[in-house]
């Protein structure tokens, strides 16, 4: 979420997760522990932290979707273009549906 939406609230993070802000703060401690996120005081409101990517955590990050890629290309290396088609076809119906589904719900309080 924040290296596609960049440095913002934990608030704003919980919010979109649908899930109390507690949740989002003990898991951004540990994040930030390990050196993954860094937080800064939010000029408009110093009781507020400000969270965004290390660079370690941006790093970390890169290499595990680089790890997947290469594990999921070996994994379809023998997969033939119909059946990549028929596949992507599914994938696509999937994601439909599941953004149909999620577009309107909320999440209980």
């Amino acid at each position: 979420m924040l290296a596609k939406g960049g440095e913002q609230r934990g608030g704003e993070i919980a919010a979109k997760l649908g899930v109390d802000a507690s949740v989002v703060s003990r898991q951004l401690s540990a994040l930030e522990s390990d050196g993954l996120v860094s937080r800064r005081p939010d000029p408009a409101d110093a009781r507020v932290s400000l969270v965004q990517l290390s660079d370690g955590g941006r790093a970390r990050l890169e290499a595990l979707y680089a790890e997947y890629a290469r594990r999921l290309r070996e994994s379809l290396a023998d997969w033939g273009d119909d059946e990549m088609a028929a596949a992507a076809a599914v994938l696509r119906r999937v994601a439909s549906a599941v953004g149909q589904a999620t577009a309107g719900a909320k999440y209980p309080n």
